[in-house]
């Protein structure tokens, strides 16, 4: 199957996604301007091998509804004033109708994937794996906003916030592609885990990009409002008895070591996904391998581990952790 028809993905995403409500500005506004369409693309990649494209497109289509919604109500939270080049919902109609829209893409996301037209087989697994996604991301965001330096097992609670809050919208194309593949619970499984550990990899490179301008990271949001990302659980598993936060403003010896720790983490996490990976159809443990190409290689994290590679080998670094 060729690569995933734009043009028909955003003309689904629009129809189920813009309703003619009040919603209807806030809507228009907010899908005005897409983003890479990373979790569609994903999706029609790893089930490329199903029969029929208009299904799929719908099903990619939903995937990204339900992204949306997550973008729109973590910009509230976050207090993000633009994305994409413009300003967010929250910022131009405000934080009720923000919170309504993000509402209301949820509902369009499962009502894509009801008119997809799949087969009456695959769509109540089709179902399910989108409810405990949503669920997933929903939880993990709390965590994230209740994480305190000071808990116990703090890296453990990190690992499945982020698993949740980022890894559940990267694993749900992977599990879409297993349903449809086979329908088999326990390849299902495998493609969420797998996509789990895409997710936390991910998300950690992503705690990283601050870090990478020392001279700003004062300023930036995470740091301003506190927030508990990898750097800051690397520096306090070390000592909790001083504050990481001021720790990784003031020492370049401490964000250095925390860097390195957490590109320790990411190598983890990225040969877990592969182990898991291993256990799926062909088409899905491609796209693993070419996630890891496109989003997992960060010039700073020296050679990540091939594809052959297994957790024993990784010992050594790990046991730096």
């Amino acid at each position: 199957m060729n690569h995933l028809p734009k043009d028909q993905l955003e003309a689904v995403i629009r129809k189920f996604g813009v309703n003619e409500g009040p919603l209807n500005k806030a809507a228009k506004h907010h899908l005005y301007r897409s983003g890479k369409r990373t979790r569609a693309n994903l999706t029609f990649a790893a089930a490329r091998h199903f029969e029929s494209v208009r299904p799929l497109i719908h099903i990619s289509a939903a995937v990204e509804l339900l992204h949306e919604a997550s973008v729109v109500h973590d910009d509230i939270q976050d207090r993000t004033n633009n994305r994409r080049g413009q300003a967010t919902v929250w910022r131009k109609f405000g934080s009720n109708t923000a919170l309504l829209l993000g509402d209301h893409l949820i509902a369009a996301a499962f009502s894509c994937l009801g008119g997809s037209g799949c087969s009456a087989k695959a769509l109540p697994g089709l179902v399910q794996a989108m409810a405990e996604a949503v669920s997933f991301a929903a939880s993990g965001q709390l965590q994230q906003l209740g994480l305190k330096t000071e808990k116990r097992e703090l890296r453990d609670q990190y690992t499945t916030l982020a698993r949740r809050k980022t890894g559940a919208l990267v694993a749900l194309p992977l599990q879409f592609a297993a349903v449809l593949a086979a329908g088999d619970c326990r390849v299902t499984n495998y493609a969420r885990h797998s996509g789990e550990q895409l997710g936390l990899a991910y998300q950690i490179l992503n705690d990283l990009q601050p870090f990478r301008s020392p001279a700003t990271l004062a300023n930036h949001e995470d740091m301003v409002d506190r927030i508990v990302t990898a750097p800051v659980v690397a520096v306090a598993e070390n000592n909790q008895a001083q504050d990481a936060f001021s720790q990784l403003l003031h020492s370049a010896e401490v964000r250095q070591h925390a860097i390195r720790r957490c590109e320790v983490w990411v190598r983890q996490a990225v040969a877990s996904a592969r182990s898991h990976a291993a256990y799926t159809p062909a088409p899905i443990a491609n796209v693993v391998e070419q996630f890891i190409a496109q989003h997992l290689t960060d010039p700073s994290v020296v050679a990540l581990p091939t594809k052959a590679a297994s957790l024993a080998q990784l010992t050594p670094m790990l046991a730096e952790a």
